[in-house]
């Protein structure tokens, strides 16, 4: 042995001390995927730390140079598949296109790999809204599920997801998930602090132009935004690092070639930016999602609807019966009645409330709205009236109180027109009072002549301080007093021609010999052949009380 052969195990301990270390870290590397790493790399490294070893407790160079072989042919086909390949996703291009900016993140995706679960994947996602349709809040679930899953597979920073509110033509936001970067001017009163911005973005509404939302759902055209400093759709907010704005895929959510929302995803401010691969990822996940939000609402609008039916259903019952099922015979007069529901719950109702020979009171009202709130309100206004009417007071004072016990319990969209006409058998006069729209008619025999006789006032319920007046009215024998909801004067025919006031009066003038009714038996007749098959959006109810 040479004198110099003597040092040979200092460097080829230091190689192996390398070569430890060297495996170390790659396998940091892989257990933190910070990297991609081959099982390739640490077999080989494994060969030649072998061979180091073993040549130091047995000097013989030859077990070296085969342990070093062995390495070498590992990574020999390795190398070859990578030197005649195509370059690896998120690599530079040759032309300089950049992949992250300032030191950020980047991401190495295996697009393949999403490629071909494509189908996997749409399984997965439609079947978790098949699972989770009928379950409570099951759109809020679907919805965090289907935004986590276009964030792992797009490697996005965060996601917004808005859908269109049909009625308010307004675009909502949903759902948000991760760090998302408000491409939009932020409201004056917004502190800019990451929990106070995230709050206002969750509540965020948008109309359907002069922003970039808008724009998306009303195209129907996806964007991949890569320098959002150019495009003055997107608006920078102030300098806080949270606010910068990165890259930005926006997707319109299309289901059935009807647009109803948008998914959009953001990149952190010097992180790579996003691929024309992460967006062909987003446009083909953001098909499948759109199909399972659709599901989701379809099915919502369907339990709602047969919920309302049965609702409506239910309560048709309780209000059908509060209606006097038949008008009972009074000395001098003669009554007559009919009410037509456009809904399963009326608004409408009428009653007859006999206190005393001097006091018979008629009543007509046609309450707001089509839901129980208006069956509600119905139910107050009889109790009220029935309750009051036994008292000395007349029929406008009665109506005042009325209004008064409302107020206050109705919201703002739901009051009531009321006709209270008062019959005193006695004295034989009438004395009546109107709130609201509903029209009081008299047919006088004597000169044929039919006019309205009430005036328009302030609905019962809208107004607190609403006053009402009494009218007297002397009537003769063959005289007809009508009054009815506004939904029979405005019913449509298929030509949408309206039924009209003189249509009223024309069938009133050739039916006022008959009794009171049959007058309204007509009247109803003429309606529903006046009307035809033509769908009515508003109930019809006629009162008819003939003077003897």
């Amino acid at each position: 042995m040479q004198p110099i052969d003597k040092f040979a195990y200092i460097p080829l301990c230091a190689a192996t001390a390398l070569i430890a270390a060297t495996m170390i870290l790659l396998f940091i590397a892989s257990v933190r995927k910070t990297s991609k790493v081959s099982f390739v790399f640490f077999l080989s490294l494994l060969c030649v730390l072998a061979g180091a070893i073993f040549t130091a407790v047995h000097p013989n160079i030859i077990y070296f140079s085969l342990m070093l072989a062995a390495a070498a042919f590992l990574v020999l086909p390795y190398a070859a598949i990578k030197a005649f390949s195509s370059k690896d996703a998120g690599e530079s291009d040759e032309d300089g296109k950049p992949g992250a900016i300032n030191g950020g993140k980047r991401y190495n995706v295996v697009y393949e790999e999403v490629d071909r679960s494509l189908l996997d994947i749409q399984k997965e996602l439609l079947g978790r809204a098949a699972e989770s349709i009928s379950a409570p809040g099951a759109l809020d679930s679907i919805l965090e599920h289907y935004a986590k899953q276009i964030i792992e597979y797009t490697h996005a920073d965060g996601s917004m997801i808005l859908l269109l509110d049909d009625f308010d033509d307004v675009i909502s936001v949903k759902h948000l998930e991760g760090s998302f970067v408000p491409p939009y001017l932020l409201p004056e009163n917004i502190p800019h602090k990451q929990n106070r911005v995230d709050m206002s973005m969750k509540y965020a509404q948008f109309p359907l132009k002069d922003n970039i939302f808008g724009e998306i759902l009303s195209s129907s055209k996806a964007e991949l935004i890569t320098e959002p400093a150019k495009d003055d759709r997107i608006v920078q907010n102030e300098k806080e690092d949270f606010l910068r704005c990165g890259s930005y895929i926006f997707v319109p959510l299309i289901a059935q070639s009807q647009s109803i929302g948008v998914i959009a995803l953001s990149r952190d401010y010097g992180n790579e930016l996003f691929s024309d691969k992460d967006f062909d990822v987003a446009k083909k996940l953001a098909d499948i999602m759109a199909l399972g939000v659709r599901l989701i609402t379809i099915h919502n609008d369907m339990v709602e609807r047969s919920n309302d039916e049965k609702e409506g259903e239910i309560s048709g019952r309780i209000q059908k019966s509060l209606l006097p099922a038949k008008l009972p015979l009074l000395p001098g007069i003669t009554s007559g009645a009919f009410f037509s529901s456009a809904e399963s719950i009326c608004g409408d109702f009428y009653d007859l409330v006999v206190a005393r020979k001097d006091r018979i009171a008629y009543v007509l009202g046609d309450v707001t709205g089509k839901n129980l709130t208006s069956l509600v309100i119905m139910i107050q206004i009889r109790a009220m009236l029935r309750l009051i009417i036994n008292t000395q007071q007349t029929p406008a004072t009665i109506l005042s109180w009325t209004n008064r016990g409302l107020f206050g319990e109705a919201d703002k969209d739901h009051f009531a027109s009321i006709s209270l006409v008062f019959y005193d058998s006695v004295a034989k006069k009438f004395t009546y009072s109107s709130g609201g729209t509903n029209p009081i008619y008299l047919y006088k025999a004597a000169d044929q002549s039919f006019a309205k006789i009430s005036d328009d006032t302030m609905p019962v319920g809208m107004e607190k301080e609403t006053l009402y007046a009494d009218k007297e009215l002397e009537c003769e024998s063959g005289d007809v007093i009508v009054t009815c909801s506004d939904g029979l004067i405005e019913a449509l025919n298929l030509d949408g021609k309206q039924y009209s006031a003189s249509r009223l009066e024309k069938i009133i003038k050739e039916n006022h010999s008959l009794a009171g009714k049959e007058i309204a038996k007509r009247v109803q007749d003429d309606v529903k052949n006046f009307c035809g098959s033509a769908v009515q959006h508003d109930d019809q109810t006629l009162l008819c009380i003939k003077v003897q």
